[in-house]
């Protein structure tokens, strides 16, 4: 469990002295067959553990998953070729919730801060949800405006104004093509902006445009994670919600 799990089960009295000294224990490794688990992680840096599924089989996949789950209330898997043979694995034992490129796995802690996420066009949908689900199982609850795409600026005000209503603490730009949203976004707030470039548009370094532009930017509230970086613009943007 993350550190404010933990906290929170010691100071309502559901975890004794006894099982909070065993997660600060020193034997946090598990070793399986495919695996070496650093089950406590989560103690430490107060992030859900996110399982990499892009290049492993299904069998791997799940047996990690179980292991954390063992010590863990919820698991994400990332970009799985097999979310449906996860997904019939668990769905007896445990709530699922599924995005393109992201499972969640267990149940959610409850939600503490706001993080408005805007993207700018519908093909940015998959790492627009992706970056939301991850904020939820952080325990931060995402303000989403999908389609929001300069080429009709009051789209972006309307949830600009929206997001400063919920009192956010930060914001996610997810924009592909030439990622002019992001810069667009950071001027108009007094807050931290993480800005995604993602993989999409055409032409001449169609899938490099967003990245060059956005480290480019002169917006010196903007920050960038890599191309379709999704979980780490929920990460980073969830730990500032946390900690206001």
């Amino acid at each position: 469990m993350t550190f404010d799990e933990l906290f929170d089960k010691i100071a309502s009295g559901n975890m004794n002295r006894d099982e909070a000294r065993q997660h600060f224990s020193l034997e946090w490794m598990e070793t399986a067959r495919n695996y070496i688990a650093d089950v406590n992680r989560g103690a430490r840096i107060n992030i859900p553990e996110i399982i990499y599924g892009e290049y492993k089989t299904a069998d791997q996949a799940i047996e990690m998953a179980e292991a954390f789950l063992s010590k863990h209330d919820q698991i994400l898997i990332s970009r799985s070729a097999y979310q449906k043979e996860i997904i019939n694995h668990f769905s007896q034992q445990h709530k699922i919730e599924e995005t393109p490129l992201l499972l969640a796995i267990g149940e959610r802690p409850s939600e503490k801060g706001n993080v408005l996420v805007i993207s700018a066009g519908a093909a940015d949908h998959p790492v627009t949800v992706e970056c939301a689900l991850a904020l939820k199982a952080l325990g931060v609850t995402p303000h989403v405006f999908e389609d929001r795409g300069i080429a009709h600026p009051t789209r972006v005000l309307d949830a600009v104004m929206e997001g400063m209503r919920q009192n956010v603490s930060a914001v996610v730009v997810v924009a592909g093509m030439e990622g002019a949203l992001a810069p667009f976004v950071s001027s108009l707030v007094p807050l931290p902006v993480i800005g995604v470039p993602t993989s999409v548009g055409y032409g001449f370094r169609a899938k490099e445009a967003a990245l060059t532009s956005m480290l480019a930017s002169c917006a010196p509230n903007l920050t960038v994670v890599n191309i379709d970086g999704g979980i780490r613009a929920a990460v980073v943007s969830g730990l500032i919600a946390k900690n206001k």
